[in-house]
């Protein structure tokens, strides 16, 4: 079996699109897609980016030699090409002329660009910044694969590549999943001059030095990989430094980092508690199960992502409960809301994306201004009568929501409620207002499949997006099946109506006089065949 490599194969459709174009290429501007242009100026080839120029030194990669062809089989990059060729390719500007040059830049780009912007086509020093500002311009497919290519070049462990996309930040675009995923197999590239001079920083320098070091080994980090991954980064270090200077090193990086809002303080604590032995923190932690989960600082307390199952095993300073007035216990795994009655004093509750189904215990907290409760299980909005105070209310995703009560209107303060995708079937004229209030008309569920095929049937506009309901159809739907219960007809007797008479059967959503007759007579029969 002939194993075709990366780089033959990609030498092979560059060099035929290069031939094809000789013809065809305008010979001042070649447009590769709509975010990005050539054009030939002055002698020299400038990439455009959405009509800005985008300036980027770039030459062709052009001697390779077809004797020695072989020897790039195993390639599978651009840049591992580059590299085998030295740097004497930055010098061969003479070799083809300028047009001739823009020629093959345009052939490049464009198979960069018919390849799903695959950086391994485009040299790093081009292909990474030019994905960087195509994602910047609103390019979707950038978008897309802008951190995808970055952890497949660095899952290739070329120390070269690996070394570009660190040293100019690309890594900081990662989460810290994503860098996680891959930095075990990158960290001794990545690391390894690090570590050495902050050994020979701890064995020798004084403390004064020292401190100053840690800290602009920490600002240099946070501008590579971003202050959201400096956890990562801080206990590999911690791996390869000697255990005396751990907690030293530890504390250093608290100190220097507690300030900063990006970092993931309560997570470096927490992975770190054994370095803090007799350390007298600034905070007043919050725990769950043992574990610091949040910091109180004024009167807010965020307490998301930390697997929550019960809010009286919340551990806080008895003190702290009253004077809490903004709560966010989202994305935990609470089913009931017991224990929600100690923060007393509360107007800010967010409690999304938690398996609640009902709300029984939040009618104690009287100062409630803000809810939300999106993504659980509640089914009754009944439960919320009794919230004087409440003026935001959005049960949004509580997909066994189906009725709007009347009972909502003697929530005297409430000016918002939002139901998106709930599904509503059941509202009165009197709770309307909350049924049309923030688009909730777009999540109504209380139709079936032949109402959207008449009235697509008879109307221009679409009854639907990808978004919900337009508010058109919305309205001719509640008026099209009142006048289908009034009158007592189905769309089967519209069908047959307009078959047998080649009349219209309804304008908008009142019947036509004929219909109205054939209505009528087919009662009239009906009656008489009964008899």
């Amino acid at each position: 079996m002939i194993e075709i490599h990366f780089f033959l194969w990609l030498m092979i459709l560059i060099i035929g699109l290069f031939l094809s174009m000789r013809s065809t290429v305008p010979s001042k501007e070649f447009k590769i897609n709509p975010y990005i242009k050539l054009r030939l100026e002055g002698g020299k080839t400038n990439i455009y980016v959405k009509n800005r120029i985008f300036q980027q030194c770039m030459y062709l990669l052009l001697n390779l030699r077809v004797d020695q062809i072989e020897n790039y089989e195993e390639i599978d990059s651009i840049d591992e090409a580059a590299e085998s060729l030295d740097r004497t390719m930055e010098s061969d500007h003479g070799i083809i002329s300028p047009e001739e040059e823009f020629m093959g830049h345009c052939s490049n780009l464009q198979v960069w660009a018919e390849n799903g912007y695959d950086t391994r086509i485009l040299h790093r020093n081009l292909a990474f910044p030019l994905l960087k500002r195509l994602t910047e311009v609103g390019d979707p497919l950038a978008k897309k694969v802008f951190k995808e290519e970055i952890a497949i070049r660095l899952g290739s462990k070329h120390p070269t590549v690996i070394t570009f996309l660190t040293q100019n930040g690309y890594l900081k675009y990662l989460d810290s999943e994503e860098l996680e995923a891959i930095f075990d197999e990158i960290s001794s590239t990545v690391l390894s001059g690090i570590i050495s001079e902050l050994k020979q920083q701890l064995e020798h320098s004084p403390a004064p030095n020292l401190v100053n070091h840690i800290k602009y080994l920490i600002q240099d980090l946070s501008r590579k990989f971003g202050v959201q991954n400096l956890p990562i980064l801080i206990n590999h270090i911690l791996k390869r430094i000697p255990e005396n200077f751990k907690e030293d090193f530890i504390k250093e990086c608290y100190k220097f980092l507690k300030v900063n809002k990006k970092f993931p303080l309560i997570q470096f604590i927490n992975e770190n508690l054994n370095h803090f032995d007799d350390f007298e923190f600034e905070f007043d932690f919050v725990k769950y199960n043992g574990k610091i989960i949040g910091i109180f600082k004024d009167k807010q307390l965020y307490l998301s992502h930390q697997k929550i199952k019960k809010i009286n095993d919340i551990e806080i300073l008895e003190e702290y409960f009253s004077r809490i007035e903004e709560l966010d216990l989202s994305n935990n795994l609470i089913s009931d809301t017991e224990g929600i009655e100690k923060f007393s004093n509360l107007k800010y509750l967010k409690l999304d994306n938690n398996q609640i189904t009902n709300v029984e215990g939040l009618k104690q907290l009287k100062d409630l201004n803000i809810i939300y409760l999106r993504n659980n299980k509640v089914f009754d909005i009944k439960d919320f009568d009794g919230f004087t105070s409440l003026q935001h209310l959005d049960l949004s995703g509580n997909s066994e929501i189906v009725e709007i009560p009347d009972s909502l209107n003697n929530l005297s303060a409430l000016k918002t409620l939002k139901l998106w995708n709930c599904s509503i079937e059941k509202f009165s004229e009197a709770s309307s207002k909350f049924f049309w209030m923030n688009q909730n008309y777009r999540f109504y569920s209380g139709y079936k499949q032949e109402d959207k095929s008449y009235y697509e049937k008879t109307h221009k506009n679409k009854s639907s997006s990808a978004n919900g309901l337009f508010k058109q159809f919305v309205i001719w739907v509640l008026k099209m099946r009142g006048t289908m219960e009034e009158e007592k007809f189905t769309y089967n007797d519209i069908d047959k109506f307009e078959i047998e008479t080649t009349q219209n059967a309804m304008w908008w959503v009142r019947t036509t006089k004929s219909f109205k007759k054939w209505l009528n007579d087919r009662a009239q029969m009906r009656i008489t065949e009964f008899f």
